[in-house]
């Protein structure tokens, strides 16, 4: 699922430097989010049916859901910068916010398990 993820992120940053270069390239850029929302979405389907799971309690298994935690948030943020970009009103992709680097990124918590 992160490796997934990752590649539809680094397919998304290429879109996004084409577009930034004067490229027409929108069409590109939403494409790519689709595939990031589609990669998202799966992760967020899978940390639900892993936290659901009775292996939930198991420590291995809640590092693993924390690292996708982290990593549903940070995809969630970029994805949420592209749509400003796509479709803020401003079609100019070098108006783009500044995306964090990987240190930086807020640290997710897991939701509260349900007995």
């Amino acid at each position: 699922m992160l490796h997934a993820l990752a590649g539809a992120e680094h397919d998304e940053a290429l879109a996004l430097d084409l577009a930034s270069s004067g490229g027409n390239s929108t069409a590109i850029v939403a494409a790519r989010l689709s595939v990031l929302l589609d990669r998202t979405q799966d992760l967020r389907v899978a940390l639900k049916h892993v936290r659901q799971s009775a292996v939930a309690r198991d420590p291995m298994a809640d590092q693993c859901t924390r690292m996708g935690f982290r990593a549903l948030v940070i995809s969630e943020k970029l994805s949420s910068d592209v749509e400003t970009v796509l479709f803020g009103g401003d079609d100019s992709v070098a108006q783009a916010p500044e995306l964090k680097s990987d240190s930086a990124a807020p640290a997710a918590s897991p939701p509260a398990l349900h007995p």
